[in-house]
């Protein structure tokens, strides 16, 4: 097979799906459950702050920065499945603080 654009696109495409595929159904669901629970827990807990009288805005900073530290102070290999769902978590928060912001409209 030739070396073209379209060949670097599938290939790069069976290289992205072809782990999720590969797990089995223990390893999908935690990788779900913690992306649902990091929505859930953030939106949770921004939903209750809103009603205190809280800055907001320092609250979602310090947000972003705990979840981004705690994915990059992990030492362990990138394919394990610990990296893996505190990736997802982080990313399931993130996403409810995204969301909250366009609720809010800010």
């Amino acid at each position: 097979m030739q070396n073209t654009k379209f060949s670097k696109l599938i290939y790069t495409l069976v290289r992205t799906v072809n782990p999720i595929i590969s797990y089995s159904w223990r390893e999908r669901s935690i990788i779900l459950l913690s992306l649902l629970t990091g929505f859930y827990l953030t939106n949770s807990l921004l939903s209750f702050l809103l009603d205190k009288s809280v800055n907001t805005i320092y609250l979602a900073i310090l947000i972003v920065v705990i979840m981004e530290l705690s994915i990059r102070s992990l030492i362990f290999s990138k394919s394990s499945l610990i990296i893996i769902s505190i990736n997802n978590f982080r990313i399931g928060s993130t996403y409810a603080l995204i969301l909250e912001a366009y609720k809010l409209g800010s």
